[in-house]
C-alpha cells in the first residue's frame, strides 16, 4: 500500500495557455513548503489563514522571483485528501507553473511529484470518500454531456453508496436473526426462527441488486458512451449523415463509390447523450485490395457497436444483397435502418417491413432534414430503463460484477431458507454477500485493483 507520510506535488490544471494554473501540493511538508517558497511584499513568508487566498511572490531556490501569485492554505483534515494542502495559483502556461512546480519540488527530499491520481487515492486512503465516489471523481472530469454529469455527481455524492450501505444493514439485521438462533438454539425459552422476516429482508436486497444490474446497460452508455456504427451500400449518403450529426465536415462526401476507405470515428452530443459515431466503407464485393480492407473494418465495427444505423438511398429499391445483409445484422445487434435522400422517395420502407426488429427514421442528410429526430431516437436507445433506477446507475464493469456476485450469495441463501433449513450455510451465503458489497466501496480492495483504477486519472487530481 501506498505511504502517506511523504509530500507529492503537481499541476492540478490542464496544459497549455489559460487564466491560471494550480500547483497543488498534499501532505505533512505542505506549510513548510510554503514558507519555503512564498514571500510577502515585505520579503518575509506570509501568513497563510487556513481557506483564505493570500497574496504574494512564488521564488525559486535562488531567490529569483518566480511570479505573483495567490496561496491557499488548507490544514489538515478539512481539505480534500484529509492532510495539510497548499494551493498556489499562478498565471496560466507551461512555463509559469513549471517553474512554480519545480520550486515546490526543490524544498526538500520528502517532497514528490504525485503520481495519477494520488490526491484522490489519499482522500480514499484516509477515509473521506470510498471507492465507487473516488471512481466517480474521474468520471465527472471526463464527463461529456448534461446528462452524464448528472449521473456521475449523484455517485461522487454518494447515491449508489448508500443504496450499498443501506443493502448491508438490511444484510446485517438478517444475520442477527440468524446468528441468534444459532447461538441460542439449545435454549427451551428461544422463540422459534422466524423465516418469513428474513426472507423478507433478502427479497428486498435482491430486488434492489437486480434493479441495479439491469441499470448497468445505461450506465455504462453515461460513462463509455454509445457506440453507433453507419454501414451500408456505398453511394446512400453515410459520410453526409455523420457530418450532419457531427456539425462539421468530418467525412469527404463525393459521388463516386468506394471514396471512403477506412473508419472514421466521432464524438457527438445526441441532444444530451454522450455517442460514438463511426462512418464506414460501402458494405460491397470489390476487387479493389484496399478498398476490401475498407468492408472487412466496416464489418468489425458493426460487430461492435451498440447500435447501427443502416443507411439506405431513398429512390430505389433495396438489392437482395442489401436485403439479407440487414436480417443477418438484426439478429444479433440493434438496428435501426434509416432512408436517406428521402426527397427521392421512401422505395425502401415496404421492402423492409417484412424484416422484424427494425425501426425506420427518414432523412435528407444533405439538406440537414430529420436529423433532429434521428438525434431525439439515438438519445433515447441511449438512456433507456433510466426511469428504472433513477440517478445512481452501476457505470463500471466492476461494480456490475460485484453486485452480481453479491447477489447470487444472497440467492443462494433464500434457496437454503426456503429448502434445507440449514441456516448455518445461509449465514456462510450472507457473510460472502455482505463482504462482496464492502469491496465493492473499496473495503480490502487488492492494491493490484487500486492501481488500476487510479492509473485511469489525469496527474494532479
Amino acid at each position: 500500500m501506498l505511504a502517506l507520510d511523504d509530500t507529492i506535488a503537481a499541476i492540478a490544471t490542464p496544459p497549455g495557455q489559460g487564466g491560471i494554473a494550480i500547483v497543488r501540493v498534499s501532505g505533512p511538508a505542505a506549510a513548510r513548503v510554503g514558507e519555503g517558497l512564498l514571500k510577502s511584499s515585505s520579503g518575509a513568508p506570509p501568513t497563510l489563514l487556513p481557506r483564505h487566498a493570500v497574496f504574494c511572490r512564488a521564488h525559486s531556490a535562488d531567490g529569483v522571483v518566480i511570479d505573483e501569485v495567490l496561496a491557499v492554505y488548507m490544514p489538515a483534515p478539512a481539505s480534500y485528501t484529509r492532510e495539510d494542502v497548499l494551493e498556489i495559483q499562478c498565471h496560466g502556461g507551461h512555463a509559469s507553473a513549471r517553474a512554480v512546480l519545480d520550486a515546490v519540488l526543490a524544498q526538500g527530499a520528502d517532497v514528490r511529484t504525485a503520481g495519477p491520481g494520488e490526491f484522490t487515492l489519499r482522500a480514499f486512503l484516509r477515509g473521506r470518500i470510498d471507492l465507487v465516489q473516488a471512481e466517480a471523481v474521474a468520471d465527472v472530469i471526463n464527463a461529456e454531456t448534461t446528462g452524464s454529469l448528472v449521473i456521475h455527481e449523484a455517485l461522487l455524492e454518494g447515491a449508489l453508496s448508500r443504496t450499498v450501505v443501506q443493502w448491508q444493514e438490511r444484510l446485517r439485521e438478517a444475520l442477527m436473526q440468524i446468528e441468534s438462533y444459532l447461538d441460542f438454539a439449545a435454549e427451551d425459552d428461544i422463540p422459534d426462527f422466524d423465516t418469513g422476516f428474513v426472507q423478507a429482508l433478502l427479497d428486498e436486497v435482491a430486488d434492489g441488486m437486480n434493479d441495479k444490474i439491469g441499470s448497468y446497460a445505461w450506465g455504462r452508455t453515461a460513462r463509455d458512451g454509445l457506440r453507433v456504427a453507419i454501414v451500408g451500400a456505398p453511394n446512400v449518403g453515410k459520410s453526409s449523415l455523420l457530418n450532419r450529426m457531427a456539425e462539421e465536415e468530418r467525412a469527404i462526401v463525393s459521388a463516386t463509390p468506394g471514396t471512403t476507405r477506412d473508419t472514421i470515428e466521432v464524438r457527438i452530443n445526441a441532444l444530451g447523450a454522450p455517442v460514438h459515431v463511426i462512418d464506414t466503407a460501402g458494405l460491397r464485393e470489390t476487387v479493389d485490395e484496399i478498398e476490401r480492407e475498407g468492408v472487412d473494418r466496416a464489418r468489425r465495427a458493426a460487430l461492435g457497436a451498440d447500435l447501427l444505423l443502416i443507411v439506405f438511398d431513398g429512390g430505389r429499391e433495396l438489392t437482395s444483397e442489401e436485403l439479407e445483409e440487414t436480417r443477418k445484422l438484426a439478429e444479433i445487434k440493434e438496428v435501426l435502418a434509416i432512408i436517406n435522400k428521402d426527397d427521392l422517395g421512401q422505395i425502401p420502407r415496404e421492402n423492409l417491413s417484412g424484416v422484424s426488429g427494425v425501426d425506420i427514421v427518414t432523412t435528407c442528410a444533405s439538406e440537414g432534414r430529420g436529423i433532429t429526430s434521428l438525434l431525439e431516437v439515438i438519445r433515447d436507445r441511449a438512456w433507456a430503463g433510466e426511469s428504472v433506477t433513477g440517478s445512481e446507475p452501476l457505470t463500471r464493469l466492476r461494480h456490475r460484477e460485484t453486485v452480481e456476485n453479491a447477489l447470487a450469495s444472497v440467492e443462494r441463501a433464500r434457496t437454503i431458507l426456503g429448502g434445507t433449513g440449514y441456516v448455518d450455510a445461509a449465514a456462510s451465503e450472507l457473510h460472502l454477500a455482505r463482504g462482496f458489497l464492502g469491496e465493492l466501496l473499496g473495503d480490502g480492495t487488492p492494491d493490484e485493483v487500486l492501481d488500476g483504477i487510479f492509473s485511469e486519472f489525469c496527474i494532479g487530481k
